[in-house]
């Protein structure tokens, strides 16, 4: 419950993530990409009820140590100083993670005892600290999990001293856990990685959809060069392996062979592959098809969707995520592939949207079977029509908008001070 007519101190522990990054390097508050964080330290550090205490650390090497591992900045845009725990560039890259961890964990421990504060909110990058701050000291730690990936679930059932550590780690007695439904599969992870009776509260995330008039939206076809007359096929999200970016690809060019030329890919993100799949489509005999955006404004994400006639997520690890939440939100026909009950993966997702509502089409998601669903939407305008329709329905009753999803997290961590 509040504290009345008292300051509440909260310590924020987050790792920099990517959409983190540009902000603290130009140090002007723009973050872009992970809402659920960024959100909630706005949250934080502009009510006058908070005082924020605002940790970020590195755990790669894009913010490692120069001559100190701790650096305060002031950011425009944020009244909270902010604290950088920067990661360890060492040869041995082994060596230059116990080091990196064990500072990070010490140097948080140690605020602990020089501070008071009335609750810790620390997410998953950082779950040694979490996990022993948990355990020895009395003020509530609320242990944030963005969603379960492969690695997560290795660690279960996985040999070898790390992995028994973070097991242990896991059971920690958090006073609470907020987990994001992203339809990753949470569900089975939770019940065995956690102790018994531990509190834990899922949550879907936000969509803020703004409709565009004929105008605003007609200016994509001549700023990126889209073609009006084609079947517009969307992909939204980090260019990276895991995320099923070449099969997309790959599924396209297969299916616009069949369709005779007649469609067109909008693929916009960026990542680790970026320079692959701009290398790749450079050299395609079929590179005029698809059109490649590095970043979008986020405001601008919805006159994309807008525009296109069909939205396909060959993501293999959860399909209720961000992108995908905006496309349900937007009404645009959505294929993605089916759940996966081995890991749980969508399960959830079936429960939340019928086959009414979402185009799904067979696991995994290889250039064949995108393919097969892209030219069966293609082929189909009255299924696309019933699908769009019934998206926006069913999906209305499980997203809300940021600031109400962001008002259900602060009670939540009001209910534990």
């Amino acid at each position: 419950m509040l504290i009345k007519n008292k300051q509440i101190n909260i310590l924020y522990v987050c790792r920099i993530f990517n959409g983190l990054e540009t902000s603290i390097r130009d140090k002007v508050w723009k973050p872009t990409g992970v809402p659920t964080i960024y959100r909630i330290i706005d949250k934080l550090d502009s009510d006058a009820l908070y005082n924020l205490d605002l940790v970020v650390t590195s755990k790669n090497n894009n913010f490692s140590r120069i001559s100190n591992v701790v650096s305060k900045i002031k950011v425009s845009g944020l009244s909270s100083v902010v604290t950088i725990l920067h990661s360890f560039n060492y040869k041995y890259r082994r060596i230059g993670f116990l080091l990196q961890e064990s500072f990070h964990v010490l140097y948080l421990l140690a605020k602990l005892f020089f501070r008071h504060y009335d609750l810790l909110y620390i997410d998953h990058a950082n779950i040694f600290t979490a996990s022993i701050a948990a355990r020895i000291s009395r003020t509530p730690v609320v242990f944030r999990v963005m969603g379960v990936y492969p690695a997560m679930r290795n660690v279960l059932t996985g040999p070898g001293i790390v992995n028994i550590f973070l097991r242990w780690c896991y059971k920690a007695p958090f006073s609470l856990v907020i987990c994001t439904q992203d339809g990753s599969g949470i569900e089975p992870w939770l019940d065995k990685a956690l102790a018994n009776n531990t509190l834990v509260h899922k949550l879907v995330n936000g969509v803020e959809y703004r409709k565009f008039t004929a105008k605003q939206k007609n200016t994509l076809y001549v700023d990126y060069i889209i073609p009006q007359d084609k079947f517009l096929i969307l992909y939204l999200g980090k260019l990276e392996k895991i995320k099923g970016i070449y099969d997309f690809i790959e599924g396209f060019f297969l299916a616009n062979r069949r369709a005779g030329g007649k469609l067109h890919a909008i693929i916009i993100g960026h990542g680790n592959q970026y320079s692959n799949v701009m290398n790749l489509l450079d050299n395609h005999s079929d590179k005029g098809s698809v059109t490649l955006i590095p970043r979008v404004q986020h405001n601008e994400i919805f006159k994309f969707h807008e525009i296109s006639d069909l939205y396909v997520s060959p993501n293999k690890l959860a399909n209720l995520t961000n992108a995908n939440l905006e496309a349900m939100q937007a009404g645009t026909c959505t294929a993605i592939p089916k759940s996966q009950p081995d890991t749980g993966v969508d399960l959830v997702t079936d429960t939340l949207l019928d086959d009414t509502a979402i185009y799904r089409y067979d696991f995994p998601p290889t250039p064949k079977n995108i393919s097969f669903a892209i030219t069966d939407l293609y082929n189909n305008p009255h299924l696309r029509e019933s699908l769009s329709k019934n998206i926006v329905l069913q999906s209305s009753k499980f997203i809300t908008s940021w600031d109400k999803r962001i008002e259900l997290e602060m009670g939540l961590l009001n209910e534990n001070i």
